[in-house]
């Protein structure tokens, strides 16, 4: 459970395939970045009610180019080779699913921010704890986002709730492996803002699908192994002692041997 090897397999598997995803990467950024900004602006301007609009219907572009990016990042996973063609059928497969579990995810983003910037105008020292509570609470949200798109393509049985339960399940189990994780990854995004690295951002959003991919699949694994090792000890406890050797005495009577 190394957050960094995942990283660092995550990483050679962009590289390998850096034409193909740096292609997806720009997709990605045209599809989804210009609605965030423009809710941003409104947010700025003094229209809340404009930038929540722009911000859930981001829920559209966001989840079928990542539903389709995380297609492919599982092809990747798979050691199979990827093309444009994958992505396409990645977006069409799991486009509508895609809408549901973002759109359900930027709900819940949406009301933490309306909550800190609530508590925020509060002068009584419970808004500041209140506000920092929220904060923290955007911070494991925003972490969810490591194992949704996974998760909305892995499971046998789609569902919005199913998807979001198995993320919690998965962030909290293992708590120390998603705050590296979302460190690294968070690392990554901020450097690919840098002037001198902004070709960087190019490849990240790809980046970002392998490696969450990867850390999905490595912590149900995980969770698998161990569920058969608890499986295992509990057979083996209810498994009877082995009986007493016995052996024939004089007229093949049966007695215990001392």
């Amino acid at each position: 459970m190394n957050p960094f090897r995942v990283f660092w397999r995550s990483a050679r598997d962009t590289f390998d395939e850096l034409l193909v995803l740096a292609l997806l990467g720009i997709v990605w950024l045209v599809a989804v970045v210009p609605l965030p900004a423009l809710a941003a602006g409104f947010a700025l301007g003094g229209a809340p009610y404009g930038a929540i609009a722009l911000l859930l219907l981001t829920a559209l572009p966001l989840g079928a180019v990542s539903c389709g990016m995380t297609a492919v990042a599982q092809r990747i996973h798979e050691g199979r080779t990827v093309s444009w063609g994958d992505f396409v059928a990645g977006v069409r497969r799991y486009y509508r699913f895609g809408w549901l579990v973002y759109g359900a995810w930027l709900a819940g983003l949406v009301v933490i921010i309306v909550n800190i910037g609530f508590y925020a105008q509060m002068q009584a020292p419970a808004g500041g704890y209140l506000v920092i509570l929220f904060v923290y609470l955007m911070v494991a949200w925003v972490g969810l986002l490591i194992y949704l798109g996974p998760l909305a393509i892995l499971q046998q049985r789609p569902g919005v709730r199913l998807v979001f339960r198995n993320a919690l399940v998965l962030s909290f189990g293992r708590p120390f492996f998603t705050i590296m994780t979302q460190v690294l990854m968070s690392v990554i995004v901020m450097l690919s803002l840098w002037p001198p690295l902004l070709l960087l951002l190019l490849i990240t959003p790809p980046l970002l699908a392998v490696w969450g991919f990867r850390a999905t699949v490595t912590l149900i694994a995980e969770a698998e192994a161990r569920r058969e090792a608890a499986a295992a000890e509990e057979r083996a406890a209810a498994t009877p002692a082995n009986p007493t050797a016995t052996e024939k005495g004089r007229g093949g009577q049966i007695r215990p041997r001392e």
